[in-house]
């Protein structure tokens, strides 16, 4: 048909959340393959941000469908990435930010203003807990659910792609624990007894590269590494691969700040969940099996700027 996507030609893409490290690395990949990018932000410095990754920044309300759609025509894009909900999706023993109106009355702004300005394909991102449930996070999975749904029925294809606890270089809650931990403050590890599933940023998005080249309509896709491990093992193979002690269970002093309900209730979810049909519908798998490699690979990466071992 005439006003299909044609395979690998170069795209205008309106991305949303384009300044969080997610959104800055698929923006530096999407722009090397050629497609045109405009970048959802605010604030002059986050524009910047936008500019250095080879993007153009717009500044639109995101639970506005007006503004919405006057972003996305002005890039006349043919495909739209909501990247905004994974903001909150960072290490979990980090205070998050979550936003259920963002997740969904969001999500029908977006979709709203994507199919009045022409778009052809939307690519939306969500949680590997999604399917979770629990009375302290029930009006945050509601919410988290009902955004999904409003995506895989559309009347524009899309697809979702469900992550797993994002962490990477470029993460400012990881470098954030780092410091705290420099600095010989305890930070709360997280129970031992949980399974929760992770993602390092350069392979999630790789995944969402795939899903603009893919298109796989109406898939829920589960991008996350091939092995799940409790926060707490996470955080003690982090702090000690860097000479720190291994973090306790109990805080003397956290970055927290006195985590909201759905905060603590998330770390403690074990969600039995796989990537198969991510690596047979993209072609895709993960570079890190499981966090030990990518922790490393992120501990390289600081050491070509500054030393981080004691």
């Amino acid at each position: 048909m005439a006003n299909e996507l044609a395979q690998n030609a170069p795209l205008s893409i309106f991305i949303t959340g384009a300044t969080s490290a997610l959104g800055r690395e698929v923006t530096r990949r999407l722009k090397t393959a050629g497609h045109r990018i405009t970048g959802a932000t605010t604030g002059y410095e986050n524009a910047a941000l936008v500019r250095a990754d080879g993007g153009i920044p717009a500044y639109p309300d995101l639970l506005r469908t007006g503004e919405l759609r006057s972003a996305i025509q002005g890039a006349k894009a043919d495909v739209v990435i909501n990247l905004a909900p994974q903001l909150a999706n960072h290490l979990p023993q980090h205070r998050a930010d979550w936003n259920p109106r963002l997740l969904d009355e969001g999500v029908s702004a977006l979709l709203n203003a994507a199919q009045s300005a022409g778009v052809q394909f939307v690519v939306h991102t969500s949680y590997a807990f999604a399917d979770e449930s629990g009375d302290e996070v029930a009006d945050l999975l509601r919410s988290v659910k009902s955004g999904e749904q409003k995506v895989l029925n559309n009347v524009i294809p899309g697809c979702v792609l469900r992550f797993g606890f994002l962490y990477g270089a470029e993460i400012p809650e990881l470098m954030s624990i780092r410091e705290l931990l420099l600095n010989g403050r305890n930070v709360d590890s997280g129970p031992s007894d949980t399974h929760a599933c992770w993602i390092n940023v350069p392979d999630a998005a790789r995944a969402v590269v795939l899903a603009v080249e893919q298109r796989p309509a109406g898939q829920t896709l589960n991008i996350l590494e091939d092995e799940q491990a409790s926060p707490a093992a996470f955080l003690s193979y982090f702090a000690e691969s860097q000479g720190f002690s291994a973090p306790r269970r109990t805080p003397i002093f956290t970055p927290w700040a006195g985590p909201g309900k759905e905060q603590t209730a998330l770390i403690s979810l074990s969600p039995h969940v796989s990537n198969a049909e991510a690596k047979e519908k993209l072609g895709w798998s993960p570079r890190f099996a499981n966090y030990q490699q990518g922790i490393d690979d992120v501990l390289l990466s600081w050491r070509t700027v500054s030393e981080v071992a004691r």
